[in-house]
């Protein structure tokens, strides 16, 4: 089941599209990207930042004061951010590496365990669960309201041509958004099924993608900078005894595969959170 087939992405090397489509409006949010990093990192990389179509929008479900997102900042266009370095700054306790050890964050111990160590997002870790898809980036925005428009459209629901991940997909397979470094940490097996943790979290996050995978991964969306990071989609796999998927991944789940796709091939998806 290599995951290859000959759907219209991939056979014509052109997206799908469809007259039926729901979109919304969303913001890229400089105070969100401020408050997860170095809050000069967006001024000093606009491009790096700013919203790229077929890009993964993810926001945060509820607003956090110590994250720089009070109820107020909610108001209007909802925040979204496309750029998850900003959580992975690859420092020995960042945010990333929080998500890694606590994917499913069986106990607000360990939240609370993690807010009191000494790292670089100190008090300000929340559920992964709480990270939510806002839709697929169609037009391009600014982070920085200084180079530009800040507001962006985003799609929630028709069919739309998008960069696989890691994984195979098959048509039919429920899809659902993950971020790479759970890859290389080898949170998930061959085909994508989620490794089921220990009690005590523990997850090595050590492993690599190929150097061919990470040429490819690297290049989705044109010749971009090593510093875009984006998630990716892959097959939401519940498993026989329901070990190859949590909570937080039933959250992420964003729509069904019209057709087939390997490794980082292009994927036709009916969008929509309800599709499953």
């Amino acid at each position: 089941m290599s995951g290859r087939g000959v759907g219209l992405a991939n056979a014509t090397n052109s997206n799908t599209d469809t007259t039926a489509r729901v979109h919304t409006t969303a913001r890229v949010c400089i105070n969100l990207y401020n408050s997860l990093a170095d809050p000069t990192m967006v001024k000093r990389n606009p491009a790096d930042y700013k919203a790229v179509k077929e890009e993964i929008a993810l926001g945060i479900s509820r607003p956090f004061a110590p994250l720089g997102m009070s109820y107020a900042e909610q108001r209007g266009l909802a925040p979204i951010f496309t750029n998850t370095a900003v959580i992975n700054g690859g420092k020995q306790d960042d945010l990333m590496r929080w998500y890694i050890k606590y994917y499913d964050c069986r106990s607000k111990d360990e939240r609370i365990a993690h807010c009191a160590s000494s790292c670089v997002v100190k008090g300000q870790a929340y559920f992964p669960s709480e990270l939510y898809f806002a839709g697929m980036v169609v037009s391009e925005a600014e982070a920085d309201p200084m180079n530009g428009d800040t507001a962006l459209t985003l799609m929630i629901g028709g069919k739309i041509t998008v960069k696989n991940g890691r994984f195979p997909i098959m048509t039919g397979d429920t899809v659902m958004w993950y971020f790479e470094e759970e890859a290389d940490a080898k949170m998930f097996d061959d085909e994508g099924m989620r490794h089921k943790r220990s009690a005590s979290g523990g997850i090595d996050y050590t492993a690599t993608p190929t150097t061919m995978q990470q040429r490819i991964r690297d290049f989705t969306y044109a010749e971009r900078a090593p510093s875009r990071k984006t998630a990716f989609v892959k097959p939401y796999i519940v498993g026989v005894d329901r070990r190859g998927a949590t909570y937080a991944d039933a959250s992420r789940i964003v729509g069904i595969a019209c057709s087939n796709a390997g490794t980082y091939e292009r994927v036709d998806i009916k969008l929509s959170r309800m599709s499953h």
